[in-house]
């Protein structure tokens, strides 16, 4: 079967757009989202003022702690959509990316064992 033109997927979507429909649904669930949010974001500031005192305990640079605190907001977001070995995977290719990005494997193990709990085996 052919893929459908650019302009059959414009027409599908213009079709569906409607905006007093989008502002009724969004209306609808803007409670429970904010309360989702909230708890999200609680989580978050909690892992944080976990990672942080580690970080001036190993003798982290000031100006290195806002690229490590991002590697645990990174592992807190995958943490919200993957479990398991799927979980294990994508904080391999966080780490990864950080390494790459010039930081100490050693403390971004640390922040891992934080976020995770444990420490994958790479």
């Amino acid at each position: 079967m052919p893929y459908r033109p650019y302009w059959v997927r414009f027409k599908k979507w213009s079709s569906k757009f409607d905006a007093d429909t989008i502002r009724s649904r969004i209306t609808q669930v803007q409670s429970l989202a904010n309360d989702l949010a909230q708890e999200q974001f609680a989580n978050l500031v909690a892992i944080e003022e976990q990672v942080k005192p580690t970080l001036h305990d190993l003798g982290v640079p000031s100006i290195q702690v806002p690229f490590y605190l991002n590697v645990a907001r990174e592992i807190y977001s995958a943490m919200t959509r993957h479990t398991g070995k799927t979980l294990e995977i994508e904080v391999k290719a966080i780490k990864a990316k950080w390494l790459t990005r010039g930081l100490d494997p050693s403390i971004v193990d640390e922040v891992i064992k934080i976020v995770v709990g444990y420490a994958p085996a790479y």
